[in-house]
């Protein structure tokens, strides 16, 4: 294929993929769990709450993906983020442990992750099934582990397919419940601004998908200037989603109804028909996000051990085996919920993957190795860097006082 002047093969490979595929990979990494949990989050905020969440992370979220996007543009051989931190931030026997450091934290922000997709996903199919809890959680991993495993291409395709696929569902299920009898527009009106700070991780968490960016850029590799404007678009899909889809449950439902998976109860709400077919959609949404973050997480693990190739058979079932098997060991012993896992990934994450990129992107300029195609401009200005900040590491002091 053709790779953009100044780009080099490192051990992550560069697979082409079209704009379409690289924004319903932002779409589809975002889709899941999150923002079928979002309404619980937010139910003591009420809709207006909902909306409020939603455009403040989205805002932030965007700015963090981009500075990523011009990080990855500064680099010859476009990896992952510990990539990113070894080739920038690296200065020694500190930077040694900073690189360590920076490793465990992304690994342990992937094992909740992934495990809310799991243990969400398994609960719906176990619902819907009627089977033990663990033979759900096994035949979600099957088709979430699958595909990660054939790599970059089958994410990308299996994401488009399928976040097209839950557009119309959203869009039609939406319709169903603002046309259907129970449903009250007065409900979106409850608004109570004093619960709105403990659904912010949650809404972190709905577009937290910063670690998908190289992943981005590697595929966008022959049309680099195309990555800012998938990234935007992506996002700009994914607030859509977080605007219909609340709307449609707070005004079907008061909130003490609003169940953590918001699928199970919005579809016991409109019927047994519906509620098969939401419930299938929730399951597509949340295989999204595992084929997302599963995918990039085994490129971390392929930089953090600095395998020459992701893949070389012994390196890939390593990376594998590690990117999967805490999720799973978490999900059996069944002493965590999903919402939990959502906002103990959504508060470090913030942190992890929209912090660190202001410090990597001063280094990425000084050092650069490459002339990029694109340039955050003002929005690497001393007041959005602080106000980026202040926010992200609020939200998670807030969170570990508050639980």
């Amino acid at each position: 294929m053709h790779v953009a002047a100044g780009f080099e093969q490192g051990a992550l490979h560069i697979r082409r993929l079209s704009l379409i595929e690289t924004v319903m990979m932002i779409v589809g990494g975002n889709v899941g769990a999150a923002i079928l949990s979002l309404p619980y989050a937010a139910k003591a905020s009420g809709y207006p709450g909902a909306v409020i969440v939603a455009a403040i992370t989205t805002v932030f979220s965007a700015i963090s993906h981009l500075y990523i996007v011009e990080i990855m543009l500064r680099t010859k051989s476009p990896g992952q983020l510990v990539g990113l931190v070894r080739t920038y931030m690296f200065d020694g026997r500190h930077g040694r442990l900073y690189v360590l450091l920076v490793s465990a934290l992304t690994v342990g922000l992937v094992i909740p992750s992934l495990t809310a997709y799991v243990m969400g996903g398994g609960a719906i199919i176990s619902s819907l099934l009627g089977l033990p809890a663990w033979a759900g959680h096994f035949l979600f991993l099957l088709p979430g582990a699958a595909v990660v495993w054939v790599g970059l291409k089958a994410v990308g395709l299996a994401q488009g397919v399928s976040s097209i696929a839950m557009m119309g569902v959203l869009l039609l299920f939406a319709g169903v419940s603002i046309r259907h009898p129970s449903f009250d527009p007065e409900r979106l009106m409850r608004f109570s601004a004093g619960p709105l700070a403990a659904a912010l991780p949650v809404g972190i968490f709905t577009s937290m998908s910063q670690s998908l960016v190289p992943e981005i850029v590697r595929g966008l590799a022959h049309d680099p200037k195309s990555a800012p404007t998938a990234i935007k678009w992506g996002l700009g899909i994914n607030l859509l989603f977080l605007l219909i889809f609340p709307m449609a449950i707070f005004g079907l439902q008061d909130p003490l109804e609003i169940s953590q998976v918001v699928t199970i109860s919005w579809g016991q709400a409109l019927g047994p028909v519906i509620y098969f077919a939401v419930n299938l959609f929730a399951l597509l949404a949340l295989l999204t996000s595992f084929w997302g973050g599963a995918g990039a997480a085994m490129g971390n693990v392929v930089e953090i051990f600095r395998f020459r190739s992701e893949w070389d058979i012994g390196a890939r079932l390593a990376a594998f085996a590690v990117t999967i098997a805490p999720s799973l060991v978490l999900t059996l012993i069944g002493r965590f919920d999903f919402v939990d896992m959502i906002q103990t990934a959504g508060s470090v994450g913030g942190v992890i993957l929209a912090v660190l990129p202001i410090f990597i992107l001063r280094r990425a300029r000084q050092l650069s190795e490459r002339e990029p195609e694109y340039n955050v401009g003002v929005l690497y200005s001393p007041v959005v860097k602080a106000a980026l900040f202040i926010f992200y590491v609020g939200v998670l002091v807030y969170a570990a006082f508050a639980r």
